[in-house]
């Protein structure tokens, strides 16, 4: 078989084949993910949804898609299936010791995205925070991020609040009620 006018073998040929199109694959699975992420934006936008989360799923899920198309890449270059299989079980094992290591900074982001999606409470909204060393503060939530909640309270202090703490412990969204108790004086 020839590539190009050189005489290549019919495995070789192979592997480039299987390269080439992984990193086709690579590039319709990241348009295909642009373009939903595209459309779901757009709707939580028009329904006045935070799209926050939204972000960091994306970039999660970017993630996923460029690991799993280049280890199936690497997998078909000559030589360099055993060295993918080494790094996959050591990232392995990596991963397990960094989870353990790192295991209330991964609370709080676990936290986060909990909050993010179940939305408890949103920017903007009034809460005041039964927790411990907290004795009810209250305050408008300024930005819920992945590690931490911020709050300013009504003398001007911001809180910083780890999401861990915010999922397990009481929070009492005072916005909430307001809306529908306005919708009904209107009527």
């Amino acid at each position: 078989m020839c590539f190009f006018g050189f005489p290549i073998d019919s495995g070789l040929a192979y592997d480039i084949l299987a390269i080439g199109l992984t990193l086709l694959a690579l590039v319709i699975a990241l348009g295909v993910s642009n373009v939903l992420f595209r459309r779901i934006e757009r709707r939580m936008t028009d329904k006045g949804r935070d799209v926050k989360s939204l972000c960091y799923l994306r970039r999660g899920v970017k993630l996923v898609i460029y690991i799993i198309c280049i280890t199936a890449a690497l997998r078909h270059v000559p030589g360099m299936n055993s060295i993918v299989t080494s790094v996959l079980a050591g990232s392995g094992i990596a991963a397990v010791v960094i989870g353990l290591a790192s295991q209330q900074a991964l609370g709080n982001v676990v936290s986060g995205a909990v909050l993010l999606v179940f939305r408890p409470f949103q920017v903007g909204d009034t809460i005041r925070y039964l927790g411990p060393n907290a004795d009810g503060v209250k305050g408008v939530v300024e930005e819920i991020g992945l590690r931490h909640t911020t709050i300013r309270t009504g003398e001007d202090k911001q809180l910083l609040i780890p999401n861990s703490l915010m999922n397990s412990n009481i929070v009492e969204n005072l916005t909430c009620g307001k809306g529908t108790e306005e919708q009904g004086r209107d009527d």
